[in-house]
């Protein structure tokens, strides 16, 4: 018998065995609100996946959260050529899983239920796109969506975020190459398009400084005809000489007195004189000043002309961000009747200066708290500004502000939007109070890990499938819907700023 023919028969016993010991897909619960399931290895369900239970007019409806390989051992009888038997092992292999409770598919309506009665065995499958449809549908209920793209395991039907959702403070988080510059820029995009929260962009990449258009004039679909509508109330911050809405530039005076001391790098206690030099110098002038209009005061007298030359040492009156005669700092900026307003620090000379902007605008949010205005504050690269740890003072008080911001910030109306590529570098006391997820592809186990102590409402299995993700596939999780969706992100209709270098040098020469 040659290789190949005893290859095949030994599948053919396989296969007999399969089918003779097959496991029915079925699903139990002990409580009505867990469920658990078993079955084939083709049964269909997928994590985060919504199965149905049942037979007939009454489907239990269940948010599938765990799925792990299973292997049975088993024995059967044989003959050893010379008429002994013989016992011969064999191995099988099928899925168990679990899930919770959603509610009742019963006359073609959904019912929401987060508890049934216990019961026994029942057929179990993955629900078909019209249940699907039904099912999210009904648990949107009346609230205000937005469609951020395409569920990814249902490509035919659209995932949908509750506008409402951003109320609450949201962290993202996804590996250099998994899409998530792009995706910010949707999310931007759909909030501008289908909701009236303002926002306030700090972008130290310049990734975002063409929401004000789109990237295709002629695109006329009726999705860039209202984005097209929106799009004018964007103002774009760049520093001098750079295409922009205004010039992106502060006064000395939108700091507060001990982040001025900072950047002068000066101590209350180790530095007495100069640090109350400072104090009385700054009291005595009319705002707005700049940092300018403190070294002259502080060169017209004796005792505060160390502080002069401090200033001039360190070079900071020399700093592109301060405004000039006839220019608006970007903290005087209507952000209510803007909409949108992009602070491209990525266009300042350098780190301390971008740490200087960040804070002048957090600062100034936080101490504009009680006109209880709405706003989204969405700071990309976020570990820029809200480090977890860091011997710069000025971004030890950009997060120190952070932190007073994300712990009571929403009462205020100040909601945080923070994009990162490994949890692990944001400040945990600004992390732990992020109540939504949006994760995209992660490539570390450990960041992984992390994300589940963070946010442990997201079941486990749901965070590591992040180790698969595609490109521009995303989880969404939290407030921003009624359950975690896996999403495939939609299109960017404005175009994207930044970007990597291209490899161009890849090519052979010539």
């Amino acid at each position: 018998m040659s290789e190949n023919t005893s290859a095949d028969s030994r599948f053919a016993q396989r296969a007999e065995l399969a089918e003779r010991y097959a496991v029915v897909p079925v699903a139990f619960s002990t409580d009505g609100r867990e469920v658990g399931f078993v079955g084939p290895l083709d049964l269909g369900v997928s994590v985060g996946g919504i199965a149905v239970v049942g037979a007939g007019d009454e489907l239990v409806v269940v948010h599938v959260h765990d799925i792990h390989l299973e292997r049975r051992d088993g024995s059967m009888g044989g003959d050893g050529g010379d008429g002994d038997e013989v016992s011969i092992g064999f191995a099988l292999r099928h899925v168990r899983g679990s899930g919770v409770v959603l509610g009742v598919l019963a006359d073609g309506a959904f019912r929401p239920a987060d508890r049934l009665g216990p019961f026994g065995e029942r057929r179990v499958r993955p629900a078909t796109s019209d249940e699907l449809e039904r099912v999210l549908s009904s648990l949107d209920g009346d609230a205000a969506t937005i469609t951020i793209g395409a569920l990814r395991d249902s490509p035919g039907l659209p995932a949908r975020l509750r506008s409402k959702g951003f109320s609450r403070h949201t962290f993202m988080c996804g590996q250099s190459g998994s899409g998530k510059t792009y995706t910010t820029g949707v999310l931007f995009e759909r909030l501008l398009a289908y909701s009236s929260l303002p926002m306030m962009i700090i972008d130290p990449n310049s990734d975002h400084v063409h929401l004000g258009g789109l990237a295709d004039p002629e695109n006329h679909a009726p999705e860039a005809d209202l984005y097209r509508r929106v799009a004018p109330s964007v103002v774009v911050t760049r520093t001098r000489g750079l295409e922009s809405s205004a010039t992106l530039c502060v006064d000395f005076s939108d700091l507060e007195g001990d982040v001025r001391a900072a950047m002068l790098r000066l101590d209350p206690v180790a530095d007495l004189d100069d640090y109350a030099a400072l104090r009385e110098v700054t009291g005595r002038l009319d705002e707005p000043y700049s940092v300018i209009d403190v070294a002259r005061a502080a060169a017209d007298a004796p005792e505060t002309l160390r502080l002069a030359r401090r200033i001039e040492n360190l070079g900071i009156d020399r700093w592109s961000v301060w405004r000039r005669d006839g220019e608006q700092s970007v903290t005087q900026l209507d952000i209510v009747g803007r909409r949108c307003v992009v602070v491209d620090t990525g266009s300042l000379g350098g780190p301390d200066e971008r740490a200087a902007l960040s804070m002048a605008v957090l600062g100034n949010r936080w101490r504009r708290r009680r006109e209880r205005n709405p706003v989204l504050l969405a700071i990309d690269e976020a570990h820029n500004v809200l480090p977890s740890s860091t011997t710069n003072p000025l971004l030890e008080r950009a997060t120190e502000t952070g932190i007073l911001i994300a712990g009571e910030g929403r009462k205020f109306g100040l909601h945080l939007f923070l994009a990162s590529q490994r949890p692990g570098k944001v400040h945990p006391n600004v992390l732990s109070q992020c109540d939504n997820l949006v994760l995209m592809r992660m490539n570390g186990v450990a960041d992984v890990a992390d994300l589940e102590e963070t946010f442990s409402h997201v079941p486990p299995m749901l965070l590591r499938e992040s180790l698969g993700f595609g490109l521009g596939q995303a989880l969404f999780a939290g407030q921003l819907a009624p359950l975690p969706v896996f999403a495939q992100v939609g299109t960017r209709l404005t175009p994207e700023g930044g970007g990597d270098v291209p490899t161009t040098w890849t090519a052979s020469p010539a």
